[in-house]
C-alpha cells in the first residue's frame, strides 16, 4: 500500500507529465466514475492498490475541491458501504498551487474477496480493474480467474490441473507413456521406490487422476501427460508456432503473406517442448564463435533461454482460458511468447527473479520429473544469464493481467558496428558496465534498473548509483522520479532504435504506434488494441486530438484519426 510521500512524488509526476499511471488516475470530482476507480485500483494485478487523485480536471489543471472535509465523509462512506468488502481506503490532503488536493490511497482487494466488486451487480456485473492507464469493467474469464485464484490460495478447492476432467475416461491414458515415465523415474531417481507401485497408483500420487463421485478421472495434468490425443479434451493446450518475414506482424512476405510458417503444434507437453525447441533450432541463424584458434557455430539465441522459454509457457499459462494458445512468434531480430494467463501473484515483472509461484502444480512437478525443469525459481534467472553469456540484451517481460509475453533479442550488444558508437563516449570515463547500458539503449528504447541489473549482474542499489551517475555525465536522461523510472539516451546522442514491444509503454503511446502503422484508426482498432471500453477509447483519441498528436476526419460513426502531416 502507498505512503503518503509515495502518493507526492507520484502527483508531482502526473502534473509534469500529464499522464495517468496504471496505480494512480485523477478525477475533477466524485461521483460513479471515482467508485469505479476505487474498486479498479484495489483489484490492480500487482496486489499493490493505487491512489487516485481528486481535484485535477481533464487537462491536469489542478482545481482543488471546495468542501474537503465532505467530500472526505463521502468517500469513506461509499469505500465502506458499496463494495463486497469494506475498502479501508487512506485520504490524504494534499496541496498543489494554493488549492486542497486529495489523495484517496486505495489497498489491494483482501485475500478471499477477491475480485472487489459492488454489492448491487455481483462480481460478473460489478467488477473493475486498472490496467495501464485505463479503468474498465473486468470481463468473464478475469473475474472467473480472480475467484478460482482466491479459492485455490484459500485451499477451498484444488488447482484446475488437479481437478476431475468428468469428459474423459481413465482409458485415454496410455499404458505406453505411462511406463515410460516410470523408466524415467527411475533413471532420475534410482532410490524411488515407483516400481513397486501399480499404474494406478503412480498417476495417483503425481495427481494425474482423481476421484469424483466414487469414481476416477484423468486431471488435466494427467491428460497433458499420458494421452495420445490431449487436444481432443483441451483445445487450448496447442501451440502455435509463426515464423514471421518481417520486424512486424503486419509484414508481408514477397509472396503477400504475413509468415513463412504457421504450425500448430500439438501432442502431448513433453512433445510439445521437443517438436517447438527443433523448429526454432532450424530456422535461427547461426554465429561463428572463435575460441582459441578454432571456428564453432552456435544458434544466435542460447540453446538453454529457447527451450526454458518454451518450459515455462507450457508450465505456467492458464489452462482455464479455452479461446487462447501459447504463441511462438519468430522474427528476423528476436523471438516472442505470448503465454495466456499473467504471471501469479506475488510474482510480477520487477521480482520475477526472486519470488516463485504457479497455478500448475502438478504440471510442473512432472515437467520436473521429465527433466524439463530444474529447480523451482531458476527458469528466469537462467535466461537472463545465459543471454548475459552470449552478449545478448536481457529478455524484456511484459504482464497485463490477461497475458505475459517474453521476448528474447537478437542483437549482440557489443557487436563492431555498436563498438565504433560507443566511441562518442570516449571522454566520460565510463565504466565496462556503463558502456553496456549505452549499448543497450542503442537497439532499446528504455532502460530501467531492473534491466541494468539483469544485463550486467549488479545488485540493484549498484545500479542505481551506475545510472545516475551516466545521467550526472549527460549520457542518459531520467524520465521519471520514483520506481517506475526509466532511462533514455541524451537527446546529444545518436537515437535509439524503435522498440515497439517496450513493456512501458503507455496506451497513448500505443495508439499513435497504431495510427502510423494502419495510416487512419478509428474507436474500435483503439477498443481492440488496448482491450478497453468505448469512452476510455473516445477520451484517449480526443486527448491526443488536443494535443495535436493525431488529426481527426469525419465526424460522428464515420470519424477516423490519423499522424497530422508535417508541414
Amino acid at each position: 500500500m502507498l505512503t503518503r510521500q509515495q502518493a507526492e512524488q507520484i502527483l508531482d509526476e502526473i502534473l509534469a507529465t500529464r499522464s495517468e499511471m496504471d496505480d494512480a488516475e485523477c478525477k475533477s470530482g466524485v461521483g460513479n466514475a471515482f467508485q469505479h476507480a476505487l474498486c479498479a485500483m484495489s483489484n490492480r494485478h500487482d496486489r499493490n492498490g493505487g491512489v487516485v487523485f481528486v481535484g485535477i480536471d481533464e487537462n491536469f489543471q489542478t482545481i482543488g475541491l471546495a468542501d474537503v472535509e465532505a467530500v472526505q465523509k463521502e468517500i469513506a462512506d461509499w469505500a465502506s458501504d458499496l463494495f463486497n468488502v469494506p475498502l479501508r481506503v487512506v485520504p490524504e490532503v494534499l496541496g498543489r498551487g494554493g488549492r486542497p488536493i486529495l489523495a484517496v490511497i486505495v489497498p489491494p482487494c483482501p485475500p478471499g474477496y477477491r475480485p472487489c466488486h459492488f454489492k448491487r451487480r455481483g462480481p460478473y456485473d460489478g467488477s473493475w480493474v486498472r490496467v495501464g492507464n485505463s479503468t474498465r469493467l473486468m470481463t468473464t474469464d478475469e473475474v472467473r480467474r480472480e475467484i478460482t485464484a482466491d479459492e485455490i490460495a484459500r485451499g477451498t478447492v484444488p488447482p484446475f490441473d488437479m481437478t476431475p476432467y468428468l469428459q474423459a475416461p481413465l482409458t485415454v491414458l496410455d499404458n505406453g507413456l505411462i511406463d515410460s515415465y516410470i523408466e524415467q523415474v527411475k533413471k532420475i531417481r534410482p532410490a524411488s521406490q515407483i516400481e513397486r507401485l501399480s499404474r494406478e497408483e503412480v498417476l495417483r500420487s503425481i495427481r494425474a487422476i482423481t476421484e469424483y463421485g466414487k469414481q476416477w478421472y484423468p486431471t488435466p495434468a494427467g491428460l497433458l501427460f499420458f494421452c495420445r490425443e490431449p487436444q481432443r479434451y483441451l483445445p487450448q493446450s496447442p501451440v502455435e508456432f509463426l515464423h514471421l518475414w518481417g520486424p512486424e506482424l503486419t509484414s508481408l512476405g514477397p509472396d503477400g503473406s504475413r509468415w513463412r510458417m504457421n504450425r500448430e503444434v500439438i501432442g502431448t507437453l513433453p512433445q510439445i517442448i521437443v517438436e517447438v525447441e527443433a523448429l526454432l533450432l532450424e530456422r535461427i541463424a547461426t554465429r561463428g564463435i572463435i575460441n582459441g584458434f578454432r571456428r564453432h557455430d552456435e544458434p544466435e539465441y542460447p540453446r538453454f533461454a529457447m527451450r526454458e522459454s518454451i518450459v515455462n509457457a507450457v508450465a505456467h499459462r492458464d489452462y482455464t482460458m479455452r479461446g487462447s494458445r501459447i504463441q511462438v512468434r519468430l522474427f528476423p531480430d528476436r523471438i516472442e511468447i505470448h503465454t495466456p494467463g499473467g504471471l501469479p501473484s506475488p510474482v510480477t515483472v520487477d521480482n520475477i527473479e526472486d519470488e516463485q509461484s504457479t497455478r500448475n502444480e502438478a504440471i510442473v512437478n512432472l515437467l520436473q520429473d521429465f527433466g524439463f525443469m530444474e529447480k523451482r525459481g531458476y527458469g528466469f534467472n537462467g535466461i537472463v544469464a545465459t543471454m548475459r553469456e552470449a552478449g545478448l540484451s536481457p529478455p524484456l517481460v511484459r504482464d497485463n493481467g490477461a497475458s505475459f509475453d517474453l521476448c528474447l533479442k537478437s542483437h549482440v550488444l557489443m557487436s563492431p558496428e555498436t563498438l565504433q558508437w560507443l566511441h562518442q563516449f570516449d571522454g566520460l570515463d565510463l565504466s565496462p558496465q556503463e558502456r553496456l547500458a549505452l549499448a543497450y539503449l542503442r537497439v532499446n528504447e528504455r532502460l530501467y534498473n531492473r534491466d541494468y541489473v539483469r544485463l550486467t549482474g549488479c545488485t540493484s542499489v549498484e545500479a542505481t548509483q551506475d545510472l545516475r551517475r551516466m545521467v550526472d555525465k549527460g549520457a542518459l536522461v531520467m524520465q521519471s522520479t520514483r520506481g517506475g523510472a526509466y532511462y533514455v539516451l541524451s537527446q546529444k546522442i545518436h537515437p535509439p532504435q524503435s522498440n515497439l514491444f517496450d513493456a512501458a509503454l503507455t496506451d497513448e503511446d500505443r495508439i499513435i504506434l497504431l495510427a502510423k502503422e494502419r495510416g487512419r484508426i478509428g474507436r474500435d482498432d483503439v477498443i481492440a488494441a488496448l482491450q478497453c471500453d468505448a469512452k476510455t477509447a473516445t477520451n484517449i483519441l480526443k486527448r491526443l486530438t488536443r494535443q495535436g498528436v493525431l488529426k481527426q476526419h469525419g465526424k460522428k460513426k464515420g470519424v477516423r484519426y490519423s499522424i497530422p502531416a508535417q508541414s
